[in-house]
């Protein structure tokens, strides 16, 4: 009996090290920023709707409280955005129209909503 484990424990089968690579060599991977949509199939899909993607393209733009905050926000970018924003949420509102039910989205031919 003792014979039999001896021989077995004797020799042990070879392991490989799993270095995670194949037989193949790999090809690099080239590093692409992640886009939810793909620009090359809908930028023929909007004949010119929504290309200018600015406040002022937006229809009804000149009148109303947003008219104003975009004078002063447009021109700040970075902290002294942030800065000017918290200062607009403080209470600057003095009155003026609020488009509060303005759709402002671009509809497709393809919609569910038909």
């Amino acid at each position: 009996k003792r014979k039999a484990e001896d021989e077995t424990t004797a020799t042990p089968a070879a392991k490989k090290a799993n270095t995670g690579s194949t037989d193949s060599p790999r090809t690099p991977k080239t590093n692409t920023p992640f886009q939810r949509v793909n620009v090359e199939e809908w930028s023929g899909k909007l004949k010119g709707i929504g290309e200018d993607n600015s406040y002022w393209a937006m229809k009804n733009a000149e009148s109303g409280w947003g008219a104003k905050a975009q004078e002063v926000l447009g021109q700040v970018k970075g902290k002294g955005f942030r800065h000017e924003k918290t200062k607009k949420k403080r209470g600057s509102y003095r009155g003026g129209l609020i488009h509060d039910n303005q759709v402002n989205s671009i509809p497709f031919a393809d919609s569910d909503d038909e």
